[in-house]
């Protein structure tokens, strides 16, 4: 299958389906809190120049984040295709 309808496919099934779950899902919520509470702890004792490095640092950390989970949703969806292929 074309990249390209795994890239529409990707961005449609999963920015507002995955935002619901997470708002409903207790457990991402407890961890999100805990990360809030300990990057303002961090915040508070760090000068203005290592804040910037550390923002810029967490900014690169999540795209790349968000890319790997982009890159394994779509290979579970060329999994999932070849399967019911192969099922076929």
């Amino acid at each position: 299958m074309d990249n390209e309808i795994f890239e529409m496919v990707t961005q449609s099934l999963t920015e507002d389906k995955i935002s619901r779950i997470m708002s409903c899902d207790e457990e991402y919520q407890a961890a999100k809190l805990h990360e809030r509470v300990a990057h303002d702890k961090l915040m508070e004792i760090l000068t203005d120049q290592q804040k910037e490095l550390l923002e810029d640092f967490a900014t690169a950390a999540s795209e790349t984040d968000a890319n790997a989970k982009r890159i394994i949703y779509q290979q579970g969806m060329k999994d999932l295709y070849a399967l019911i292929m192969a099922l076929a």
